[in-house]
């Protein structure tokens, strides 16, 4: 995650996050994308979050390179050949969605995953469980591995309880045990 900022109308400073894409403007050119705190995002102009969405579906912001394209980045130009992409553009707009809400301080979709998460491991009813896939899958995909934080475990726990039709008291007892700070917050 990139800190950024920006000046304001009345030079206050506002905050940012620089999230990585690519700009398709004649050619593609691998480039920040500023979210700030104030809900503007800057793809090579300054835009609200219906704007941006509407760059994305023109074909302005892009998270993948059609083979054989050339890619410019600081006056350098490569040949996307060999590159692969594993961002969705869809899942891209979530993500910056997500970050515009974590910078005005709101719930980001993670939180909301830990909180269902945190109501499945103490009721584990199936309205807890579909409440938890819902938050879960609200997660953009490229994010879902460190809900968690444990890049290594890659959501396991989550994963398991989601995709497991019944979970063994013994089960659901160690990822209590595994997950207590879930559990305090």
């Amino acid at each position: 995650m990139l800190q950024i900022y920006r000046n304001g109308e009345n030079g206050e400073i506002i905050r940012g996050i620089g999230l990585s894409a690519f700009i398709h403007n004649g050619g593609y050119y691998q480039t920040i994308i500023g979210v700030f705190e104030d809900g503007k995002i800057n793809c090579w102009g300054l835009v609200n979050f219906e704007e941006f969405k509407n760059k994305v579906a023109r074909g302005w912001v892009v998270t993948e390179v059609p083979k054989g394209a050339m890619i410019g980045c600081h006056h350098l130009y490569y040949g996307n050949s060999t590159l692969e992409f594993y961002i969705e553009i869809d899942e891209f707009v979530k993500e910056v969605e997500d970050t515009i809400d974590r910078l005005q301080g709101k719930q980001t979709v993670a939180e909301t995953c830990i909180q269902a998460f945190a109501r499945f491991l103490t009721l584990p009813t199936e309205e807890n469980k579909s409440s938890l896939r819902a938050a879960y899958n609200a997660i953009p995909k490229h994010l879902r591995i460190y809900v968690l934080g444990d890049m290594g475990g890659e959501d396991y726990a989550l994963r398991w309880c989601i995709e497991n039709r019944d979970i063994s008291p013994e089960i659901l007892e160690r990822f209590k045990k595994d997950y207590e700070w879930v559990l305090e917050r």
